[in-house]
């Protein structure tokens, strides 16, 4: 692996347009956050005023297009991002990326289908006018024909937008990265490892005091497939790194989940994953900025009924409670969204609690909880506080449990 120079190149954009709709309907009578909308597969962000910033994927009858609601006491939208003639191929694993510029613009990217199998390209575009209008989508890399996802984003400490994905420019999936500090300009990028797995999302954390992290899983000698970790500390590129666990899990595939990084109120770095080497999720910690983790902790396991967990989402609580949420498929076909919480004063893991009665690829920003149910007719996004959650607030409207169990038979 060699160290990343983030140099920005200037790319041009053009103001776009979106299109105006009926405003999210909650999906329960709260005072806090509880919404549910048509779409997958959501990324979200607070800004300094306290707004709730969400883009997610909308199945349309003419193809997947990019979608922008603002949330909370100043809502808005949905507004169309994506251009038209533009084939969005988000998913789950690989989901759109939103970040809140210092000044409250937005930058969003996604991936883009290209004719051919596994081909795509990576699209960025910004709005500085609070989502109601969209820049032209311009590339987040050299143009090329090839496959290009998995991506993930972190506000730096200087205010730029720091980017990294999986490509195969190396004629094998590889990881690499660039960075912008507008959304419009954007760096030529770097490679930082020539051979990764093929299909496990990368995930992004900028820390409070400068650091920037970067979690994927790499491949190795035996097809070991285990997470490893990089860091580039402020005005450095990324150091050469190791691993957050020394799992062995040796797979000739691809396991289709990445890990995912928190950083809790002291500066403790979390990070949670899926392995098969004793299937579970798990998670770890490290107090000297990712030098040296924790021995893993099992976070959750098949067992009985619980026949698999997977996509593990870990973030802190306002009160300063660790949260790691995950999958589970239980014996009876029911998928539900369960959640884990380590108390900070005795480090204890509470027992399993709901999050929400079926679900995938739960999405923590802060105390907002984000995933993708199944519905009669596709899709929602449901969005609430944790307050909702806690509370047992689960009716979600729209979501169906003989959609989701269906789906997953």
């Amino acid at each position: 692996m060699r160290k990343a120079a983030l140099i920005l190149l200037m790319t041009a954009a053009l103001p776009g347009c979106g299109r105006e709709a009926p405003p999210v309907v909650p999906a329960a009578a709260s005072s806090a956050l509880q919404a549910s909308f048509p779409g997958r597969d959501p990324a979200l962000r607070r800004d300094a005023a306290g707004n709730l910033h969400v883009v997610y994927v909308e199945d349309r009858e003419g193809g997947a297009v990019l979608s922008y609601r603002r949330l909370g006491a100043d809502p808005a939208g949905p507004v169309a991002v994506s251009p038209p003639g533009l084939a969005v191929s988000a998913h789950g694993e690989a989901a759109p990326v939103l970040e809140v510029l210092p000044g409250g613009a937005l930058v969003t990217a996604y991936p883009v289908a290209l004719p051919g199998k596994w081909k795509n390209e990576l699209r960025v575009q910004r709005s500085a006018d609070g989502g109601a209008t969209w820049s032209e989508a311009g590339l987040l890399h050299p143009r090329r024909e090839g496959s290009h996802s998995y991506l993930s984003s972190a506000l730096t400490a200087q205010g730029t937008v720091a980017f990294a994905w999986l490509d195969d420019r190396t004629g094998h999936m590889g990881l690499h990265t660039a960075a912008s500090p507008d959304g419009v300009t954007v760096s030529a990028g770097q490679t930082l490892d020539p051979e990764t797995c093929e299909c496990c999302g990368t995930d992004l954390l900028a820390g409070s005091k400068g650091d920037l992290w970067l979690a994927y899983r790499a491949l190795e000698k035996n097809n070991i497939r285990d997470i490893h970790l990089l860091k580039a500390s402020s005005g450095t590129g990324f150091s050469p790194g190791g691993k957050l666990s020394d799992d062995g899990w040796s797979l000739d595939g691809c396991p289709h989940t990445g890990a995912r990084l928190a950083e809790a109120a002291d500066g403790t770095l979390w990070a949670t994953w899926f392995t098969g080497a004793e299937p579970g999720v798990y998670a770890a910690s490290s107090a000297d900025g990712g030098g040296t983790f924790t021995p893993r902790t099992q976070v959750a396991a098949p067992a009985g009924e619980l026949r698999a967990v997977t996509h593990p989402e870990v973030g802190t609580l306002r009160d300063g409670r660790i949260a790691v949420l995950y999958e589970a498929v239980q014996a009876d076909g029911s998928h539900p969204i369960l959640a884990r919480l380590r108390d900070p004063a005795t480090g204890t893991w509470q027992s399993p609690r709901p999050v929400a009665p079926q679900g995938s690829y739960p999405r923590l920003a802060g105390d907002v909880v984000a995933f993708t149910c199944r519905t009669e007719k596709g899709t929602n996004v449901v969005v609430a506080d944790w307050a909702v959650v806690e509370k047992g607030g689960m009716g979600w409207t729209g979501c169906s449990a003989e959609a989701a169990a269906e789906h997953h038979h």
